[in-house]
Protein backbone atom coordinates (compact mmCIF):
# COMPACT_ATOMS: atom_id res chain seq x y z
CA UNK A 1 0.00 0.00 0.00
CA UNK A 2 1.34 3.45 -0.95
CA UNK A 3 0.62 6.10 1.63
CA UNK A 4 -0.60 9.51 0.50
CA UNK A 5 1.31 12.34 2.16
CA UNK A 6 -0.46 15.69 2.53
CA UNK A 7 1.34 18.95 1.77
CA UNK A 8 1.73 21.24 4.73
CA UNK A 9 -0.20 24.50 4.31
CA UNK A 10 -0.94 25.86 7.76
CA UNK A 11 2.08 25.42 10.02
CA UNK A 12 2.44 28.10 12.72
CA UNK A 13 4.93 30.80 11.76
CA UNK A 14 8.11 30.84 13.78
CA UNK A 15 11.56 31.78 12.55
CA UNK A 16 14.50 30.77 14.71
CA UNK A 17 16.31 33.61 16.46
CA UNK A 18 19.24 31.34 17.17
CA UNK A 19 22.47 30.53 15.37
CA UNK A 20 25.29 28.07 16.05
CA UNK A 21 28.78 29.15 17.12
CA UNK A 22 31.31 26.53 16.01
CA UNK A 23 34.48 26.23 18.11
CA UNK A 24 37.32 25.77 15.62
CA UNK A 25 39.63 24.65 18.45
CA UNK A 26 37.58 21.42 18.63
CA UNK A 27 38.18 20.48 14.98
CA UNK A 28 39.39 16.87 15.09
CA UNK A 29 40.01 13.96 12.76
CA UNK A 30 37.89 11.06 14.01
CA UNK A 31 38.67 8.22 11.61
CA UNK A 32 40.21 6.19 10.16
CA UNK A 33 42.76 5.35 12.81
CA UNK A 34 45.71 5.36 10.35
CA UNK A 35 46.66 7.35 7.25
CA UNK A 36 46.64 4.41 4.84
CA UNK A 37 42.85 4.15 4.50
CA UNK A 38 39.96 6.48 3.84
CA UNK A 39 36.66 6.67 5.73
CA UNK A 40 33.20 7.89 4.87
CA UNK A 41 29.58 8.34 6.05
CA UNK A 42 29.95 8.68 9.82
CA UNK A 43 27.38 8.87 12.63
CA UNK A 44 28.17 9.62 16.29
CA UNK A 45 26.05 8.98 19.37
CA UNK A 46 26.71 9.47 23.07
CA UNK A 47 26.15 6.44 25.30
CA UNK A 48 24.64 6.57 28.80
CA UNK A 49 28.20 6.23 30.17
CA UNK A 50 29.14 9.50 28.46
CA UNK A 51 31.39 7.71 25.98
CA UNK A 52 31.06 8.59 22.29
CA UNK A 53 30.90 5.97 19.55
CA UNK A 54 31.30 6.77 15.87
CA UNK A 55 30.30 4.30 13.14
CA UNK A 56 31.52 4.67 9.54
CA UNK A 57 32.48 2.79 6.39
CA UNK A 58 36.09 2.09 5.51
CA UNK A 59 37.78 -0.28 3.03
CA UNK A 60 34.52 -2.16 2.41
CA UNK A 61 33.89 -2.67 6.13
CA UNK A 62 31.65 -1.06 8.73
CA UNK A 63 33.78 0.04 11.69
CA UNK A 64 33.40 1.97 14.92
CA UNK A 65 35.75 4.01 17.08
CA UNK A 66 35.41 5.45 20.60
CA UNK A 67 36.10 8.63 22.54
CA UNK A 68 36.26 8.86 26.34
CA UNK A 69 36.88 12.62 26.37
CA UNK A 70 33.90 13.97 24.38
CA UNK A 71 35.64 13.77 21.03
CA UNK A 72 39.02 15.23 21.85
CA UNK A 73 40.73 11.89 21.09
CA UNK A 74 39.51 8.70 19.40
CA UNK A 75 40.81 5.17 19.88
CA UNK A 76 39.90 1.51 19.63
CA UNK A 77 38.78 1.00 16.03
CA UNK A 78 36.60 -2.14 15.84
CA UNK A 79 35.07 -3.87 12.81
CA UNK A 80 31.29 -4.23 13.04
CA UNK A 81 30.65 -5.88 9.67
CA UNK A 82 33.45 -7.17 7.45
CA UNK A 83 33.56 -6.94 3.68
CA UNK A 84 32.46 -10.15 1.96
CA UNK A 85 33.53 -11.42 -1.43
CA UNK A 86 31.45 -9.38 -3.86
CA UNK A 87 29.83 -7.22 -1.14
CA UNK A 88 30.98 -3.95 0.38
CA UNK A 89 29.40 -2.93 3.68
CA UNK A 90 28.27 0.70 3.50
CA UNK A 91 26.35 3.62 5.07
CA UNK A 92 25.94 2.64 8.74
CA UNK A 93 23.64 4.05 11.40
CA UNK A 94 23.59 3.23 15.12
CA UNK A 95 21.20 3.83 18.02
CA UNK A 96 21.29 2.95 21.70
CA UNK A 97 18.19 1.00 22.72
CA UNK A 98 16.30 1.31 25.99
CA UNK A 99 18.00 -1.84 27.31
CA UNK A 100 21.40 -0.17 26.57
CA UNK A 101 22.25 -2.55 23.75
CA UNK A 102 23.35 -0.96 20.46
CA UNK A 103 21.68 -1.58 17.12
CA UNK A 104 23.67 -0.84 13.96
CA UNK A 105 22.16 -0.92 10.48
CA UNK A 106 24.05 -0.96 7.19
CA UNK A 107 23.71 -1.54 3.47
CA UNK A 108 25.67 -4.34 1.73
CA UNK A 109 26.29 -3.38 -1.90
CA UNK A 110 27.66 -5.58 -4.71
CA UNK A 111 30.99 -4.71 -6.30
CA UNK A 112 32.70 -6.05 -9.43
CA UNK A 113 35.22 -8.88 -9.10
CA UNK A 114 37.88 -8.79 -11.83
CA UNK A 115 35.58 -6.47 -13.76
CA UNK A 116 32.61 -8.85 -13.61
CA UNK A 117 29.39 -8.74 -11.62
CA UNK A 118 28.46 -11.69 -9.41
CA UNK A 119 24.68 -11.85 -9.92
CA UNK A 120 24.27 -13.85 -6.71
CA UNK A 121 25.16 -10.72 -4.71
CA UNK A 122 22.30 -8.33 -3.92
CA UNK A 123 21.74 -4.90 -2.40
CA UNK A 124 20.57 -5.52 1.17
CA UNK A 125 19.61 -3.99 4.49
CA UNK A 126 21.17 -5.69 7.52
CA UNK A 127 21.47 -5.04 11.25
CA UNK A 128 23.84 -6.17 13.97
CA UNK A 129 23.81 -5.76 17.76
CA UNK A 130 26.27 -5.07 20.55
CA UNK A 131 25.66 -5.84 24.22
CA UNK A 132 28.96 -4.48 25.54
CA UNK A 133 28.99 -0.87 24.36
CA UNK A 134 30.31 -1.58 20.87
CA UNK A 135 33.30 -3.76 21.69
CA UNK A 136 31.81 -6.85 20.02
CA UNK A 137 28.95 -7.28 17.55
CA UNK A 138 26.67 -10.24 16.83
CA UNK A 139 23.07 -11.22 16.03
CA UNK A 140 23.33 -10.13 12.42
CA UNK A 141 19.96 -10.00 10.65
CA UNK A 142 19.09 -9.70 6.95
CA UNK A 143 16.02 -7.44 6.86
CA UNK A 144 15.56 -6.84 3.15
CA UNK A 145 17.08 -7.95 -0.13
CA UNK A 146 16.69 -5.97 -3.34
CA UNK A 147 17.97 -6.57 -6.86
CA UNK A 148 21.57 -7.31 -7.80
CA UNK A 149 21.69 -4.21 -10.02
CA UNK A 150 22.45 -0.63 -9.04
CA UNK A 151 19.31 0.66 -10.76
CA UNK A 152 17.02 -1.45 -8.55
CA UNK A 153 18.76 -1.39 -5.19
CA UNK A 154 17.96 -0.46 -1.61
CA UNK A 155 19.86 2.18 0.34
CA UNK A 156 20.61 4.17 3.50
CA UNK A 157 18.93 2.52 6.52
CA UNK A 158 18.21 4.55 9.65
CA UNK A 159 16.28 3.56 12.76
CA UNK A 160 14.47 5.00 15.78
CA UNK A 161 12.91 3.42 18.90
CA UNK A 162 9.48 4.46 20.18
CA UNK A 163 8.42 4.72 23.83
CA UNK A 164 6.79 1.28 23.71
CA UNK A 165 10.11 -0.25 22.63
CA UNK A 166 9.12 -0.78 19.00
CA UNK A 167 11.91 -0.05 16.52
CA UNK A 168 11.17 1.52 13.15
CA UNK A 169 13.82 1.17 10.45
CA UNK A 170 13.50 3.36 7.36
CA UNK A 171 15.36 2.90 4.09
CA UNK A 172 15.35 4.11 0.48
CA UNK A 173 13.87 1.53 -1.86
CA UNK A 174 13.87 1.41 -5.65
CA UNK A 175 13.65 -2.38 -5.84
CA UNK A 176 9.88 -2.27 -6.47
CA UNK A 177 10.23 0.02 -9.50
CA UNK A 178 12.05 -2.21 -11.98
CA UNK A 179 10.84 -0.27 -15.05
CA UNK A 180 11.30 3.28 -13.80
CA UNK A 181 13.73 5.47 -11.89
CA UNK A 182 11.36 5.98 -8.94
CA UNK A 183 12.24 5.43 -5.30
CA UNK A 184 10.23 5.36 -2.08
CA UNK A 185 10.92 5.41 1.64
CA UNK A 186 10.07 2.01 3.12
CA UNK A 187 9.77 1.03 6.78
CA UNK A 188 10.31 -2.23 8.67
CA UNK A 189 9.55 -2.79 12.36
CA UNK A 190 10.85 -4.86 15.28
CA UNK A 191 9.17 -5.47 18.63
CA UNK A 192 12.01 -7.47 20.24
CA UNK A 193 15.05 -5.22 20.15
CA UNK A 194 16.00 -5.94 16.55
CA UNK A 195 16.16 -9.73 16.75
CA UNK A 196 13.18 -10.22 14.42
CA UNK A 197 11.63 -7.86 11.88
CA UNK A 198 8.45 -7.44 9.86
CA UNK A 199 8.66 -9.19 6.50
CA UNK A 200 6.87 -6.76 4.19
CA UNK A 201 8.06 -3.13 4.13
CA UNK A 202 5.43 -0.39 4.41
CA UNK A 203 5.79 2.55 2.04
CA UNK A 204 5.69 5.70 4.19
CA UNK A 205 6.77 8.31 1.63
CA UNK A 206 6.50 8.21 -2.16
CA UNK A 207 6.26 10.87 -4.84
CA UNK A 208 5.30 9.29 -8.18
CA UNK A 209 7.96 9.73 -10.87
CA UNK A 210 10.56 10.99 -8.37
CA UNK A 211 13.05 9.76 -5.78
CA UNK A 212 12.40 10.20 -2.07
CA UNK A 213 15.66 9.17 -0.41
CA UNK A 214 18.02 9.09 2.58
CA UNK A 215 15.55 9.00 5.52
CA UNK A 216 16.62 10.02 9.04
CA UNK A 217 13.92 9.65 11.75
CA UNK A 218 13.58 11.26 15.19
CA UNK A 219 10.91 11.08 17.89
CA UNK A 220 10.17 14.61 19.07
CA UNK A 221 10.19 15.60 22.73
CA UNK A 222 6.38 15.43 22.82
CA UNK A 223 6.96 11.62 22.55
CA UNK A 224 4.16 11.22 19.99
CA UNK A 225 5.38 12.99 16.85
CA UNK A 226 7.72 11.13 14.53
CA UNK A 227 9.61 13.21 11.99
CA UNK A 228 11.95 11.97 9.32
CA UNK A 229 14.00 13.99 6.87
CA UNK A 230 14.39 12.93 3.24
CA UNK A 231 16.01 14.30 0.13
CA UNK A 232 13.32 15.11 -2.44
CA UNK A 233 13.81 15.89 -6.15
CA UNK A 234 10.15 16.43 -7.04
CA UNK A 235 10.80 20.13 -7.69
CA UNK A 236 14.06 19.71 -9.61
CA UNK A 237 17.33 19.62 -7.69
CA UNK A 238 17.28 17.61 -4.45
CA UNK A 239 16.06 19.58 -1.43
CA UNK A 240 15.46 18.59 2.22
CA UNK A 241 11.86 17.64 2.99
CA UNK A 242 10.35 16.53 6.30
CA UNK A 243 7.66 13.90 6.78
CA UNK A 244 5.56 13.93 9.96
CA UNK A 245 3.84 10.84 11.36
CA UNK A 246 1.82 10.29 14.52
CA UNK A 247 3.85 7.55 16.22
CA UNK A 248 0.67 6.11 17.78
CA UNK A 249 -0.97 5.78 14.38
CA UNK A 250 1.83 4.64 12.10
CA UNK A 251 0.42 3.52 8.77
CA UNK A 252 -2.69 5.73 8.72
CA UNK A 253 -2.28 7.99 5.68
CA UNK A 254 -4.43 10.89 6.92
CA UNK A 255 -2.03 11.26 9.84
CA UNK A 256 0.93 11.87 7.55
CA UNK A 257 2.25 15.29 6.56
CA UNK A 258 5.02 16.16 4.11
CA UNK A 259 6.49 19.65 4.04
CA UNK A 260 9.39 21.85 3.02
CA UNK A 261 11.22 22.78 6.26
CA UNK A 262 13.28 25.87 5.32
CA UNK A 263 11.80 29.27 6.19
CA UNK A 264 13.63 30.70 3.17
CA UNK A 265 13.60 28.05 0.43
CA UNK A 266 16.82 27.58 -1.50
CA UNK A 267 16.96 28.60 -5.18
CA UNK A 268 15.92 25.91 -7.65
CA UNK A 269 19.44 25.85 -9.07
CA UNK A 270 20.95 24.79 -5.72
CA UNK A 271 21.46 21.12 -4.91
CA UNK A 272 20.78 20.27 -1.24
CA UNK A 273 20.83 16.53 -0.54
CA UNK A 274 21.55 13.98 2.19
CA UNK A 275 19.65 15.74 5.02
CA UNK A 276 20.16 14.73 8.66
CA UNK A 277 17.76 15.65 11.48
CA UNK A 278 18.20 15.94 15.25
CA UNK A 279 16.52 17.63 18.24
CA UNK A 280 18.34 19.30 21.13
CA UNK A 281 17.40 18.66 24.75
CA UNK A 282 15.77 22.11 24.95
CA UNK A 283 13.51 21.20 22.03
CA UNK A 284 15.22 23.15 19.24
CA UNK A 285 15.56 21.10 16.05
CA UNK A 286 18.59 21.14 13.77
CA UNK A 287 18.94 19.95 10.20
CA UNK A 288 22.07 19.41 8.13
CA UNK A 289 22.47 18.77 4.42
CA UNK A 290 25.17 18.86 1.76
CA UNK A 291 24.78 21.74 -0.65
CA UNK A 292 26.18 23.64 -3.62
CA UNK A 293 24.88 26.97 -2.22
CA UNK A 294 27.41 29.69 -3.18
CA UNK A 295 29.68 27.01 -4.66
CA UNK A 296 30.09 25.32 -8.04
CA UNK A 297 27.19 23.37 -9.54
CA UNK A 298 29.01 20.07 -8.99
CA UNK A 299 27.18 18.27 -6.15
CA UNK A 300 30.28 16.19 -5.48
CA UNK A 301 31.95 19.40 -4.25
CA UNK A 302 29.15 20.24 -1.86
CA UNK A 303 29.78 21.41 1.68
CA UNK A 304 27.89 20.95 4.95
CA UNK A 305 25.10 23.37 5.78
CA UNK A 306 23.23 23.39 9.10
CA UNK A 307 19.86 25.03 9.81
CA UNK A 308 18.07 25.73 13.12
CA UNK A 309 14.33 25.17 13.48
CA UNK A 310 11.66 25.40 16.16
CA UNK A 311 10.53 22.75 18.64
CA UNK A 312 8.18 21.22 16.08
CA UNK A 313 10.70 20.76 13.28
CA UNK A 314 9.50 23.77 11.29
CA UNK A 315 10.82 27.01 9.77
CA UNK A 316 14.51 26.20 9.72
CA UNK A 317 16.95 29.06 9.15
CA UNK A 318 20.51 28.59 7.91
CA UNK A 319 23.17 28.85 10.62
CA UNK A 320 26.93 29.31 10.43
CA UNK A 321 28.73 26.66 8.41
CA UNK A 322 30.63 24.21 10.66
CA UNK A 323 33.54 23.57 8.28
CA UNK A 324 35.53 25.83 5.98
CA UNK A 325 35.81 23.77 2.82
CA UNK A 326 37.55 25.11 -0.32
CA UNK A 327 35.38 25.03 -3.45
CA UNK A 328 37.59 22.38 -5.05
CA UNK A 329 37.11 20.05 -2.05
CA UNK A 330 34.01 18.44 -0.50
CA UNK A 331 32.21 17.82 2.80
CA UNK A 332 29.71 15.02 2.17
CA UNK A 333 27.40 12.52 3.90
CA UNK A 334 27.23 14.68 6.99
CA UNK A 335 25.52 14.09 10.34
CA UNK A 336 24.89 15.69 13.72
CA UNK A 337 25.18 14.53 17.33
CA UNK A 338 23.62 16.25 20.35
CA UNK A 339 25.59 15.78 23.57
CA UNK A 340 24.21 15.62 27.11
CA UNK A 341 25.18 19.27 27.73
CA UNK A 342 23.15 20.33 24.65
CA UNK A 343 26.25 21.08 22.60
CA UNK A 344 26.32 19.90 18.99
CA UNK A 345 28.86 17.87 17.04
CA UNK A 346 28.95 18.32 13.27
CA UNK A 347 30.45 15.33 11.47
CA UNK A 348 31.60 15.23 7.85
CA UNK A 349 33.49 13.11 5.32
CA UNK A 350 36.01 15.41 3.67
CA UNK A 351 39.23 15.60 1.70
CA UNK A 352 39.86 19.17 2.85
CA UNK A 353 42.26 18.42 5.72
CA UNK A 354 44.28 15.43 4.54
CA UNK A 355 45.33 13.54 1.42
CA UNK A 356 42.64 10.90 1.83
CA UNK A 357 38.93 11.24 2.57
CA UNK A 358 38.49 11.11 6.35
CA UNK A 359 35.92 11.72 9.09
CA UNK A 360 36.22 15.10 10.82
CA UNK A 361 34.20 16.73 13.58
CA UNK A 362 33.75 20.13 15.20
CA UNK A 363 31.67 21.20 18.20
CA UNK A 364 29.19 24.05 18.43
CA UNK A 365 26.63 25.66 20.71
CA UNK A 366 23.40 27.51 20.13
CA UNK A 367 23.69 31.29 20.46
CA UNK A 368 21.21 34.12 20.02
CA UNK A 369 21.38 35.93 16.70
CA UNK A 370 22.84 39.41 16.85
Amino acid sequence: MRYILLLCCCLPIFVSAQNIAWDTSTLRKVAPAGDDKSANYARIIQLSSGQLICVYETAGNIACIFSNDLGNTWTGETIIAKQEIGLNMTVPEVIALKDKSLLASYNPRPYLIDGKADTSKHFEIRTKKSYDGGKTWKDERLLYQASNTFEDGCWEPSQVQLLNGKILLFFSNENVYRKSNEQNISMLTSADGGLSWSKNPEIVSFTPNFRDGMPVPILLKDKKTLLFSIEDNSKGNFKPTLVKLNSAKIGIPENSLKYQPLANPLPDSVYAGAPFLRQLHNGVTILSFQSTLKRTKDWQRSTMQVAVGNNFGQHFVLANQPFKIPKDKHALWNSLCVLADNSIIAITSTNAYSNKNAIWMVKGKLIDKK
